[in-house]
């Protein structure tokens, strides 16, 4: 039975941000309710209590955490459910480390690239220096990744909740931009992105990306 929280987040199915922060609530086991704004019944609600009106936002009775790296952090700090911090200074340095690459490293490069998925409107010259960007932002993950099951500290931490879906988005958008092996040069990060899908947690979320994906691509 999950962990009562009367926690509310409002949520996105396809968003890497809101994907992190489902992969640390699905790992400390807590109980709670997404707000999908695909409903437009919940638009005004959400924009008085977030003018910045960017997903994710979690609301915990008079506390309102927007920014997912932000809301993780709330969480471990809260106390509920396991702990996603490994537990030396050095460790979590590296796994801060870890998600700080993918999260502005990584996602910025591949947001631009998600924007040019279609042909008849790419940017060939945008296209080609954002490719750049983004391979040299995965040798950074390929260098400090510790692997084979976990991304640091032999367990499940917040480095995993940002990688799971930020991998699986760089796994999709290669083929669309003639790479039928993103990972081709990346063997211990293709081997942890293996491992880590077996995760609860990261199944789950996986899962999840990969309906919401399907969806928006059938249009």
């Amino acid at each position: 039975m999950s962990i009562p929280t009367g926690m509310k987040m409002y949520n996105s199915q396809l968003s890497p941000f809101a994907a992190r922060c489902r992969a640390a609530i699905y790992a400390k086991d807590l109980d709670v309710q997404f707000i999908d704004l695909a409903d437009p019944a919940h638009d005004e609600a959400f924009g008085r209590i977030a003018p910045m009106r960017k997903i994710p936002v979690l609301v915990d009775g008079e506390t309102v955490v927007p920014e997912s790296e932000t809301i993780c952090e709330y969480l471990e700090d809260k106390g509920q459910g396991r702990s996603l911090r490994p537990d030396s200074p050095a460790a979590r340095a590296k796994m801060r480390l870890v998600a700080r690459i993918a999260d502005q490293y990584v996602m910025e490069p591949m947001g631009k690239l998600f924007g040019q998925i279609n042909p008849s409107s790419r940017d060939p010259q945008l296209v080609a220096r954002e490719i750049v960007e983004l391979r040299k932002a995965m040798a950074w993950i390929e260098h400090y990744i510790e692997g084979p099951e976990f991304a640091v500290g032999g367990q499940f931490t917040l480095a995993d909740c940002e990688l799971v879906p930020v991998l699986f988005f760089f796994n999709e958008i290669g083929p669309m931009f003639g790479q039928a092996r993103p990972f081709q040069e990346l063997p211990r990060t293709e081997s942890y992105f293996k491992a880590i899908g077996k995760y609860p947690a990261a199944e789950k979320v996986l899962s999840e990306l990969h309906q919401a994906l399907k969806r928006m691509m059938a249009g």
